[in-house]
């Protein structure tokens, strides 16, 4: 008579047994029926705002060992990682970023991005829930429409025929355009808005436009600093013995 499966299995664990496992293996586990497919364990993996090593520690503080985990801070990068079980390679790594807002990149801000007049009055038109007063924005949009630029140019032109030429080019550009006006948004994701100072720049060669705001960049580098510093200060409230690393 055909023996079944089952019997077979159960002759070859009898044997097993008997004979004690071979050497090097730790355990014999025996699957049969329905049972769940095996799989390796999933690496974690997760890219959060800037607080999510902070989060992440702060509710499985009592699940790790501290001394097993390291949290390394980029500070250019505006980034803080968090890895458990560092010598496993299934070792949890956590990721913290501030990154700018969508609305702050949405004007260009400090950018280096040039507009024709045209396109920088239809952004502030259809954005213009970002300024202190909708009537500000409304203005600067008909400034940018009738957009009008008077260049004045001077060349002075020096050749003594040995060969020496020299050429200075001094030029200005008058324009109606205000000098600043004030903005009311997020610099970072997940941040509340500030008011900020915004200038346009316009580009003497093709009098194309950017907007740029010095208070904003001073905003976001003491910002990025003091977010950054508050997370440090909240892993080491919960978890004082994992180790910090600044890049």
């Amino acid at each position: 008579m055909q023996k079944t499966m089952k019997e077979e299995v159960r002759e070859q664990l009898a044997e097993i047994l008997a004979n004690g496992l071979p050497q090097g293996c730790g355990e014999v586990i025996i699957r049969e029926g329905n049972a769940v497919t095996q799989r390796e364990p999933e690496v974690v993996r997760i890219n959060g705002t800037v607080d999510a090593p902070a989060r992440w520690l702060e509710t499985r503080f009592d699940f790790i060992k501290e001394k097993d985990c390291h949290v390394v801070v980029d500070r250019e990068e505006m980034s803080i990682s968090l890895k458990c079980n560092e010598n496993s390679y299934y070792g949890s790594i956590i990721t913290g970023r501030l990154e700018l807002s969508q609305e702050y990149k949405r004007f260009g801000i400090n950018s280096g991005e040039y507009r024709t007049n045209f396109e920088l009055a239809e952004l502030i038109k259809m954005n213009r829930s970002y300024f202190e007063e909708k009537m500000t924005a409304m203005k600067l949009v008909a400034e940018l429409q009738n957009f009008k630029a008077k260049v004045d140019k001077e060349i002075e032109q020096n050749d003594n025929n040995r060969g020496d030429r020299r050429m200075l080019i001094n030029q200005a550009v008058q324009h109606n355009l205000p000098e600043s006006f004030m903005l009311r948004l997020p610099i970072f994701k997940s941040v509340p808005a500030q008011t900020i100072q915004v200038e346009v720049y316009v580009n003497p060669g093709d009098l194309s436009c950017t907007l740029v705001s010095p208070e904003a960049n001073d905003i976001a580098v003491s910002s990025r600093d003091a977010l950054i510093n508050d997370v440090i200060g909240r892993i080491q409230k919960v978890t004082p013995n994992i180790v910090i690393i600044e890049k």
